[in-house]
C-alpha cells in the first residue's frame, strides 16, 4: 500500500469517527428530548382510567389477523374468584406457553389496589348489542372478565396472534425501549396474565396500564377479538 493510500484511509477514518460521534451526541439529545416530553405529558394530560372509559369515543374495529395455535399454559388455580369453582390454569405475561417438563409460570398477579379504592364496570357489546362480558377499571389495571355463557377458549383465533401478540405484546415492546432509553421506570412496564378453566378464558388481567391511548385500545381491541372468537365457535 502506498503512503498516499494510507493517508486516504487515515482521513476516512477520521471523518467516520467524528459522524460517529456527532450521532451519538444527537442521540442523547432525542432520548433527553423524549424523556423530558413523557414527563410533562404524565404531569397535564393524565386522567383517571375510569373517567377515560366514560368519555371513549366510538372506534373503528381493528383488521383480522391470522392466528396461530399455541399449546395449553400449565395448570394454576386463579388469585381472585373466578366464575366456576373447577381448577383454573394461569398464563403470565409474556403470554408463550412452557415447554414439556418446564417449570410452572407464576400465579396471576393481583391488581395493585390502594386502601378505600374501587374498580369501575363497564360492559362490553357487540356492535348488535350482545352481552360479551365486562371490563373492570382501576387505577392503574383493568381486569377483563368475558361473559361466562361464551365459553371462550383460548386457542380459538385471534385471541392469541391478535389481542395478545399484537396489541398486549406491542405495548410491552414500546415500554422495554423506553426503558432501555432511560425514559421509563422497568417496574412501570406493562404485563398480563390470564385466569384459564382448563382451556376457557376465564379473566384477562392488565397491571401497569397508565395511558389513556391504551385503555381506548385494549376496550376496543377486547371487544373485537370476542366477536371474532365466537365467530369461530359458532361458524
Amino acid at each position: 500500500m502506498s503512503d498516499r493510500e494510507t493517508e486516504e484511509l487515515a482521513e476516512l477514518k477520521r471523518s467516520l469517527e467524528e459522524k460517529v460521534s456527532r450521532l451519538e451526541k444527537e442521540l442523547a439529545l432525542c432520548r433527553i428530548n423524549i424523556r423530558l416530553i413523557d414527563e410533562a405529558l404524565a404531569k397535564v394530560s393524565f386522567r383517571p382510567a375510569s373517567r377515560l372509559v366514560e368519555a371513549a369515543p366510538k372506534e373503528e374495529y381493528p383488521p383480522a389477523q391470522a392466528a396461530t395455535v399455541r399449546p395449553p399454559v400449565a395448570q394454576e388455580r386463579p388469585a381472585v374468584p373466578a366464575p366456576a369453582p373447577e381448577p383454573a390454569q394461569a398464563a403470565a405475561s409474556p403470554a408463550a406457553a412452557p415447554a414439556t417438563g418446564a417449570a410452572r409460570p407464576p400465579p396471576p398477579k393481583e391488581p395493585v389496589q390502594e386502601a378505600g379504592e374501587e374498580e369501575q364496570p363497564f360492559p362490553i357489546k357487540s356492535k348488535t348489542g350482545e352481552e360479551l362480558g365486562t371490563i373492570f377499571v382501576g387505577r392503574s389495571w383493568v381486569r377483563i372478565v368475558p361473559a361466562p355463557s361464551l365459553h371462550l377458549n383460548v386457542r380459538t383465533p385471534p385471541f392469541q396472534t391478535f389481542f395478545i401478540d399484537r396489541v398486549l405484546g406491542e405495548m410491552r415492546r414500546k415500554d422495554e425501549m423506553a426503558v432501555d432509553a432511560g425514559s421509563k421506570d422497568p417496574m412501570s412496564i406493562i404485563e398480563h396474565s390470564l385466569v384459564l378453566d382448563g382451556e376457557t378464558l376465564k379473566e384477562i388481567r392488565i397491571n401497569n396500564l397508565d395511558e389513556d391511548s391504551r385503555l381506548r385500545e385494549i376496550r376496543s381491541s377486547i371487544r373485537w377479538t370476542f366477536e371474532r372468537m365466537l365467530e369461530k365457535t359458532k361458524g
